[in-house]
């Protein structure tokens, strides 16, 4: 099994030049992640024995404006490659985090391949859009103007909200976000913008809201899976029903398939497994709940109630099967509380919706949506080859800063476990 270390903070951006108003990477770095003594040293003891690794990906140095809120990463396993999606807006929370600019983009992309220990420049994927489709409608996306942009109603746009990253099976990667469908031939490197795909006048239904992860089936083609989100004059009008977007053209155009599930559910992770689809969703009704849900295309999804239930604010998780414990895994935040966990289920338990709370990854200072944001480890990546699972995430200010990281761990859970809840 591959040793790891806690890397430098900042080594992404050695060759950058700062000025001498601007936080050097390790300062700002050790800012954003607000972890306390405590906690470094149960990482540390988890480098030493070869089983964590923590990282920064991409920090908001040199924002644009006040954009300088990098979050919401989400990621996918092309070849060696790995690529990240990020969004770099004002903030989290609308309310005094600042106004948009020319370079906000919801989908700011970086590929590495050596396990995330060096990226690529990041690139904007507008830079690959028609200059008309860039701004249509305005320079915030359409499911953002209501925060953003309160007084643009244009309801020119592309009619999604979030985004959700995937390989096909013929190696080419897809990304979708507030900004349209794009596909890359070959791992990252470049782009190209399906500039009807999703287009308010081409599709034509409420703005979606989808889950992380784009799933390739062989019959049913490119899957996304969301909710209803409404539209420009409805922010967060939810509907109660799984969305089940296919494209069986690589990403130029989509199919519409839904299903009534009984209450509004958001951001659904996706896993396809034993030829059935699992899902794991935040329960939106009083959101501090999630639910499971099993479902095949062209059937009624089957609704579990599960034991992953906190006093307040659930996040979008990371759904991932195991291949070394063949047990299904969760990645977590408890908003409330500011931390990250690990749960499993062994698939035979699927249908009791009964978790196994196996370790804490990270705990940060700072009250939620206050002080302190994060952490969003949806779209994380199992790398069988090397026996790890890459976790992105984000933390800093609801305002801004914040910024993207990694945590990679090992897929010996039984391991890592041992080390993250002995004392120091």
């Amino acid at each position: 099994m591959n040793r790891f270390r806690i890397l430098p903070i900042g080594l992404l951006l050695v060759g950058i030049t700062l000025s001498a108003t601007e936080p050097a990477p390790t300062d700002l770095a050790a800012k954003l992640l607000g972890v306390d003594t405590a906690q470094q040293a149960v990482w540390a003891r988890a480098a030493e024995a070869g089983a964590l690794e923590v990282a920064p990906v991409h920090l908001p140095v040199n924002a644009p404006g006040d954009c300088n809120h990098y979050g919401w990463p989400v990621a996918t396993l092309a070849g060696d490659a790995l690529i990240v999606m990020h969004r770099r807006i004002p903030g989290h929370r609308a309310k005094g985090a600042g106004g948009p600019h020319p370079k906000m983009s919801y989908g700011v992309v970086l590929r590495s391949t050596d396990g995330g220990k060096t990226w690529s420049a990041p690139y904007d994927l507008r830079n690959c859009m028609k200059p008309a489709d860039r701004n249509r409608g305005g320079v915030v996306p359409l499911s953002h103007r209501a925060k953003f942009d309160k007084d643009n109603k244009s309801p020119l746009g592309y009619k999604v909200h979030l985004h959700a990253i995937g390989t096909a099976r013929d190696g080419a990667v897809v990304a979708v976000n507030n900004h349209g469908v794009f596909r890359s031939e070959d791992a990252g490197r470049t782009w190209k913008h399906f500039f009807q795909a999703l287009r308010e006048d081409t599709f034509k239904h409420p703005i979606i809201n989808i889950g992380p992860r784009i799933l390739d089936d062989p019959k049913r083609g490119l899957l996304v899976f969301g909710n209803w989100f409404g539209e420009v004059d409805q922010y967060h009008k939810y509907s109660e029903k799984l969305v089940a977007l296919n494209s069986h053209d690589g990403g130029a155009s989509w199919g519409v398939e839904e299903h009534p599930v009984g209450f509004k559910q958001y951001e659904p992770a996706a896993l396809l497994h034993d030829d059935r689809y699992l899902l794991v969703t935040r329960d939106q009704n009083q959101v501090r709940a999630h639910r499971q849900m099993t479902w095949q295309p062209g059937q009624k999804p089957v609704i579990t109630p599960t034991n992953l239930h906190d006093r307040r604010l659930v996040d979008t998780v990371d759904l991932s099967f195991n291949p070394l414990t063949k047990r299904l895994e969760l990645v977590r935040s408890e908003r409330h509380r500011m931390q990250l966990w690990l749960w499993s289920i062994d698939p035979a338990d699927w249908a009791t919706g009964k978790w196994r709370r196996e370790c804490r990854l990270l705990a940060r200072s700072g009250r939620f949506y206050a002080e302190a944001d994060g952490f969003h480890p949806a779209g994380a990546v199992i790398d069988p080859q090397r026996g790890v699972q890459h976790i992105f995430i984000y933390t800093g200010h609801p305002n801004g800063p914040a910024g993207v990281f990694r945590i990679t761990r090992t897929l010996r859970t039984d391991k890592l476990t041992e080390l993250l809840t002995l004392a120091p």
